[in-house]
């Protein structure tokens, strides 16, 4: 009995080869700075940083949506915008402490609302043609952005917790941190909320909603 040939996978359109390429070059980058500053975690630019923690924190980053997806068997297409956003914040921090730019110009404030808002922009893309309404995809984009705010303060603490000095960590300092990551999702989930207009007058809970019908 003649068995069917397994499909063929066709060949990376030069898109594809340019994410891929994108990726791993910022992964590379990535994992360069974090031996970087696991090897010279007490050099002066480093100092109060818990680059130790830092560089842990680092490598287990870039694994999380490769891991994930793998978990839940792989799932085509590979949702490498996702991965990008988590990477390009962890770029950003690594290489912001590598060049000591946070001990001469005050850009935490930036950064970390520009994370917030990245981070839930594509997940508010990536969630849109999943969803129902713009509105459930709005929903879960600032979710997503504010969780990664709170998951970075705790890791913050567990670093001073670990014997980190000089971190400045204070309630001020973190609850400051928290508003503006925040706010950066509000405005990720706003951009999420008006990408697709025609959407906006499918609210969930109407009875137009076929999913909520009886």
């Amino acid at each position: 009995m003649p068995t069917t040939p397994p499909p063929s996978t066709p060949p990376p359109t030069p898109t594809d080869v340019a994410w891929i390429a994108t990726i791993t070059a910022a992964k590379a980058v990535v994992i360069a700075l974090a031996i970087d500053a696991w090897v010279n975690s007490s050099a002066p630019r480093y100092s109060g940083k818990a680059m130790r923690v830092r560089a842990l924190g680092y490598a287990g980053g870039l694994l999380v949506v490769p891991l994930a997806w793998r978990l839940r068997g792989r799932p085509q297409p590979y949702p490498r915008e996702l991965d990008m956003a988590i990477t390009l914040p962890l770029l950003v921090d690594a290489g912001g402490n590598a060049i000591g730019i946070y001990q001469r110009a005050h850009v935490d404030d930036l950064i970390h609302f520009a994370d917030g808002a990245t981070l839930a922009s594509v997940v508010g893309a990536l969630a849109t043609p999943r969803t129902r309404t713009s509105w459930e995809a709005a929903g879960v984009a600032a979710l997503a952005g504010m969780a990664a705010a709170g998951v970075w303060e705790i890791a913050e603490w567990v670093g001073l917790k670990l014997g980190a000095r000089g971190m400045d960590l204070s309630y001020d300092d973190t609850m400051t941190d928290l508003a503006e990551t925040m706010s950066g999702a509000l405005l990720g989930a706003a951009i999420t909320l008006l990408r697709h207009p025609s959407r906006l007058r499918r609210v969930p809970g109407r009875g137009t909603d076929t999913v909520l019908r009886t």
